[in-house]
């Protein structure tokens, strides 16, 4: 397959990053010398879509944009993606002006699994936007509830929350960037 030259990923990755979360992402990157990462409901304010009613709730969304990035950067640094490989951006999925923003020459990796997936498709291509339609069913059984569950359940124990993450589908590689952003709460609650 020939490399685009670039191509875009997106998702609300609360937490960042599950093995579904980078098998989509890697999709990216194998198919474009550039990827932008979307990072969809990034100040927590999207409108509410029946089709994913869980994305307004506070608990689903426990991180900030910036931590969000932060986390994605600290991961791809470990992978060994170097930083002009990407980029990463806030994408409000519910907002028209957001869609305006994006590069219509530049196709939109979407992976479409459910009814907020197709959704999401139909969302790009009706704001004039190309899409690659990917219809790769979830890997493993991650649930990204079951993982918030775990960093709520198991914060005071970075070493047994780590290995629980990673045991519930979290990728090894992403954990470092997790629990940089942990401390660095707890640093700031402490002052």
């Amino acid at each position: 397959m020939q490399q685009l030259p670039a191509i875009t990923v997106h998702g609300r990755f609360q937490p960042p990053i599950h093995v579904n979360h980078w098998g989509y992402i890697q999709e990216g990157f194998a198919r474009a010398e550039h990827v932008t990462l979307l990072i969809t409901n990034p100040f927590k304010d999207e409108a509410y879509d029946a089709a994913a009613s869980w994305r307004n709730d506070p608990e689903n969304n426990p991180f900030t944009y910036d931590e969000r990035k932060c986390m994605f950067e600290t991961l791809l640094g470990n992978l060994g993606i170097e930083p002009s490989r990407y980029n990463i951006k806030p994408f409000n999925i519910k907002d028209p002006n957001s869609f305006k923003e994006l590069d219509p020459a530049v196709p939109n990796l979407v992976n479409v699994y459910s009814e907020w997936s197709e959704k999401k498709d139909a969302l790009f291509q009706e704001h004039g936007l190309q899409t690659i339609r990917l219809e790769k069913p979830k890997t493993v059984p991650v649930s990204g509830t079951l993982l918030r569950k775990i960093l709520l359940d198991n914060q005071d124990q970075p070493q047994e929350l780590g290995r629980k993450l990673v045991a519930a589908g979290l990728i090894a590689e992403a954990l470092p960037g997790l629990l940089a952003v942990l401390e660095a709460r707890e640093r700031h609650s402490v002052t």
